[in-house]
């Protein structure tokens, strides 16, 4: 065996999941200290637990957590801005969109124009990988970047059965399932009741909760499901206001929500058809466009009285909280939005629509939709943070 010299060197060590001891190894690789080592796996986020970590237990002789000894990431598939360096867009053009945005001026036509279209692709094809280079390499078509997603979703069904008990897999399968028409109704929750059939109706919700409530927290885990969740006021931090309960799961990547909607919502988003609803899949793509920006996107309902609202996403800025309505149609009406000063304060109104850079009399900020991809402009942060 050739002798590997540790500065020219990268040990990659690919599904690691699969081998707990490969895992363990990580700690060795550390204490040793020659070599870097990356270690990659699609399922890390359920293996909690996999290897019990030995120390103080004086057992030495099997797979010990490397907790303390490896620094973790979250990889998630392409954001809007490298999906554009995918599509050979200079690096000019989206600094600039990035300042027209951070200034509040339009962008000019062209580029905005251009923006609004790859975007739109970019809900089709999503981000996985395999997926934007199949419509890149031929992009008179979807055909060979839907064949791309349906593998992922064939795997993603495999890895539900392959890392879960037998009837387990069953209700996970289902909660995976179910996202795309609890997204697509007026629901202003995730309803356990709706995962399958045997679950409808009032009475017997307590009893859904009960039989999903784990697979639900497995998928969120495994990191299919991007969870937002109802807040009870617009305080900071989000986080000590959140109803647990309460909540919608957005999926992480659109493209695989778009593809499991079929081939009329790939036709409707691509040609702007106003007849068809795009409304779940705009919001999916803003919830994903603002967690790849680091946010953890929450929302707010009330449905009494006078403060009766509904603000499709809330999100905490450095300097307060930003309510964002989004729109995904012709009507850009949003009486929510409007009247929420009446009621609660918020540092900033957004809206997310299918129109120019622009800040109306009343003090609501305008975005184009794609702009959701940029929002690290708009919550400028002191250096030391």
């Amino acid at each position: 065996m050739k002798d590997l010299d540790p500065k020219n060197t990268l040990i990659f060590l690919d599904e690691i999941q699969a081998c707990p001891e490969a895992l363990s190894s990580l700690k060795s690789f550390r204490k040793d200290g020659r070599y870097s080592v990356v270690a990659t796996g699609s399922m890390l986020g359920v293996m909690d637990g996999l290897i019990e970590d030995d120390r103080g237990s004086g057992l030495n002789d099997g797979p010990v957590s490397p907790m303390g000894d490896a620094r973790q990431y979250r990889m998630t598939s392409m954001d809007f801005e490298e999906f554009l360096w995918a599509n050979d867009i200079p690096q000019e053009a989206i600094d600039l969109v990035r300042d027209r945005i951070r200034t509040g001026t339009p962008i000019e036509s062209p580029i905005y124009e251009k923006f609004s279209k790859l975007f739109r692709i970019y809900q089709i094809t999503g981000g996985m990988p395999a997926s934007v280079q199949a419509y890149i390499d031929d992009s008179t078509t979807f055909s060979n970047s839907s064949d791309e997603l349906e593998d992922i979703i064939v795997q993603i069904r495999r890895d539900i059965t392959k890392y879960n008990t037998p009837s387990n897999a069953l209700r996970t399968a289902e909660c995976f399932e179910s996202i795309p028409y609890q997204l697509a109704e007026t629901n202003k929750k995730f309803h356990y009741s709706r995962i399958s059939p045997e679950g409808i109706g009032a009475k017997s919700a307590r009893k859904a909760a009960d039989r999903y409530m784990e697979n639900i927290l497995w998928m969120e885990h495994a990191g299919y499901g991007n969870f937002c969740h109802a807040v009870e006021s617009f305080q900071c931090p989000l986080k000590e206001n959140v109803k647990r309960d309460v909540f919608k799961i957005y999926l992480l990547d659109t493209g695989i929500l778009t593809h499991m909607y079929g081939d009329k919502a790939i036709n409707s988003i691509f040609t702007e058809d106003t007849g068809f609803n795009k409304g779940a899949i705009t919001e999916n793509s803003v919830a994903e466009n603002l967690s790849k920006c680091g946010y953890e996107p929450a929302y707010y309902i009330n449905n009494n009285g006078s403060g009766r609202m509904e603000i499709d996403f809330v999100v905490e800025f450095f300097d307060g909280l930003a309510a964002i309505e989004v729109k995904s149609g012709k009507d850009r009406s949003s009486p929510s939005i409007g009247k929420i000063l009446d009621h609660h304060h918020v540092e900033r109104r957004i809206m997310l629509e299918k129109g120019n850079v622009y800040r109306s009399e009343d003090g609501i900020e305008h975005y184009p939709l794609f702009a959701a991809a940029f929002f690290d402009v708009l919550d400028p942060r002191p250096e030391y943070i």
